[in-house]
């Protein structure tokens, strides 16, 4: 493994984490079947903070989940990211158009979470 300086390795896994939730945190082809709630924030601040490791602080991951509970995801995305083992395996394929067009939509704020505080 390559040894970065720390802000190389928080600049390399912000964008992992962008490109990963971006990409596949929000399957759910059919944009609405499979009944259910939306998951709590503090679900999906659980899930991120399990998929990332170390890789982002506590504020970070807490920016992150409010971020994907206001997003216009369907609750049948947000509780595929929430309930996912790997999210890496969940498929852009999966989703719905809807989700499609909200899962763009979330880069910016999802990199606003990942960026050191100044």
């Amino acid at each position: 493994m390559i040894a970065y300086p720390r802000t190389r390795r928080s600049a390399i896994a912000a964008a992992s984490l962008i490109t990963l939730f971006t990409l596949t945190a929000c399957g759910g082809g059919d944009g609405g079947s499979g009944g259910g709630d939306r998951p709590s924030v503090e679900d999906i601040q659980g899930q991120i903070t399990q998929s990332s490791g170390d890789q982002v602080t506590e504020k970070q991951a807490t920016c992150l989940a409010k971020t994907y509970y206001d997003s216009d995801l369907s609750d049948e995305a947000v509780r595929l990211l929430v309930e996912a083992e790997d999210v890496s395996t969940i498929s852009p394929e999966d989703l719905s158009k809807a989700d499609q067009k909200a899962s763009k939509e979330l880069y910016e704020p999802l990199v606003k979470c990942l960026s050191p505080a100044e």
